[in-house]
Parts: structure tokens; sequence; C-alpha cells
């Protein structure tokens, strides 16, 4: 009877650890409703040797470790990165290796905290939560990268800056903006070179508040918008510097910085020749309500 007992508890127990090697879930996708399960101490060892290369700036050595599809989609930016790195310190934290139930491939789960020191002398730290796959031949084919910004850091955050006002926006952060704001200057650019005014102003809202270099302010419709046209024959706007923003915690309103130069031919023959700094401001349609000028001339 005990070993019967004894049997029945050693089958037991084999049951509950087999049930404890399966645990999550996929919730789309081709592998949808299967688990995880643990993966191999050689997947983790691929990742931690290719962490190596990489510290060591070593862009050949890290790419040997990576499978002959991911060197081809990613080796001339890893290349590049080395040639502007010059010292790199991932340092693991913890990793866990882990594989999709019936799967030959693996995937390695790596939390680190990494210090960069770049050739320009540009330093940055990065709390780091990456998704390496291994695939069966032991080589890395998939990765992604997660990251936080330490408040620290020289560069790299999402937000900083500080706005001034006498209102509940008073020492609000700058945010970068990404409404389309880059792309609509950079086609403005365009249509304003080739004098396409029914292009240009479709970017632009019904009303307009302009403040000229000269301090002018006026509002403009925007079909009267051909009056800041007409008295040229060209007209040549040059863009070096384009920056979208907006005030944190704020409405999408937002601010775009153009950095430029500008060569007006008038129709008489004369010529305006300007370097401009223009505040463009996008309203919630993502339509131009306001332009800020700034400039000086050019000798």
């Amino acid at each position: 009877m005990k070993k019967i007992i004894l049997v029945g508890a050693l089958i037991a127990s084999a049951f509950s650890v087999s049930a404890q090697k399966t645990a999550g879930n996929i919730f789309s996708g081709p592998d949808a409703g299967k688990g995880f399960q643990l993966g191999s101490a050689k997947s983790s060892q691929v990742v931690l040797d290719a962490t190596n290369a990489y510290n060591s700036n070593d862009s050949e050595k890290e790419l040997s470790y990576y499978s002959e599809e991911m060197q081809k989609k990613t080796g001339d930016f890893n290349k590049k990165w080395h040639a502007y790195a010059k010292k790199l310190n991932d340092v693991p934290l913890a990793i866990l290796p882990i594989k999709i139930t019936g799967s030959t491939d693996e995937y390695v789960f790596l939390q680190s905290k990494e210090e960069r020191e770049t050739v320009d002398g540009s330093k940055q730290t990065m709390n780091l939560f990456e998704i390496f796959g291994v695939n069966k031949e032991g080589k890395i084919s998939y990765f992604n990268q997660y990251s936080s910004i330490p408040a620290s850091n020289e560069f790299g955050k999402t937000s900083g800056g500080k706005f001034y006002s006498k209102d509940k926006t008073n020492g609000r952060a700058f945010q970068f903006s990404n409404r389309g704001e880059v792309a609509a200057i950079e086609n403005l650019n365009k249509a304003y070179n080739e004098m396409d005014l029914k292009t240009v102003a479709s970017f632009f809202a019904d009303k307009i508040n302009i403040t000229d270099f000269d301090g002018n302010k006026i509002v403009l419709e925007n079909k009267d918008l051909h009056l800041l046209m007409d008295p040229y024959s060209s007209l040549d706007w040059k863009i070096w510097g384009i920056l979208p923003f907006k005030i944190a915690e704020t409405d999408p309103v937002s601010g775009i910085f153009v950095t430029a130069t500008e060569k007006r031919v008038l129709k008489d023959g004369s010529v305006w020749n300007k370097s401009l700094v223009e505040l463009f401001t996008f309203d919630l349609n993502g339509k131009i309500s306001g332009v800020t000028q700034y400039s000086h001339g050019i000798k």
C-alpha cells in the first residue's frame, strides 16, 4: 500500500511540475492560444556573448552572433553606431530565455543598464528592456528594445526646457510634436518656391495671425494670401532647420521653429535677401494659424 501511495505521489508531483512548465498566453497572430515554456541556457549565452561584443565596440564581432538576414537588415546601422560610439557599457541585470510551446526558436528577455559615450563627447544612460529572438541555429534573428531615460541624461529625453507664462502653463516643459508638421512645412516650402498659390493656401487656416520681421501685425484671410506673393517674380526659401514642439500637458496646438534663408526677387527687379527665424503655429485642425518672423540681412 505504501508503495502505491508513493508511486501515486510521484505521478502527481510529475504532473504538477509539467503543468508549471507552460505559462502565459498569446492573444493574437498565428500562435494565438499558445503558452510559453522556459528556453535554454544556450540562447541566453548567445545574447550575453553578443552583449560582450557590443561592449567591446566591435561591430564585426557583434554581427557574427546575428543571422544572415539580420546582418543584412541591421548591418549598416550597426557599423555606423559603433563608429560613432567611443565607449559602451551595457550591464545585464536579469536575463530570461523562453519559447512558444512547440517552437524551436527562442526569445531572450534582457534587462540591463547601459552607459554610452560617443566620439563627439555626448554621454547617455539608458535603462533597457530588450527582446532577442534566437533561431534553432543559435543566431539572433529578431531584436526589439524598450527604454526609460533617466532625468539626469544629457540628451534623449522626451521633454525639456521651460515655458514661462502668467497662467497655469507656467513652468511646464516643451515636448516634440508629431502631427505631420515637418512634412507640412516641407511641402509648403516646395509650393511656395514654385509660387503655387492654391497649394500654399491649403496649408493655412481660414484666418492667419501674422507678425512680420518689422513688428507689423495683421490678420490675413486665406483668400488674401496672394497678397504676400503678388509683388514677386521669384521666391527662393531655403530651409535648414525645422523644430516642431508643444507645451506639455496642453492641447495638441503646436509651434514650429523654422530657420532658413530667403531670396525674393520683386517684379521691379529689386532683391530682398534675409536670414530668417520663423514661428509657425499649427491649430487643432493641423492648419497654420499664425506666423511670427525674425530676420537679419545677408551681406
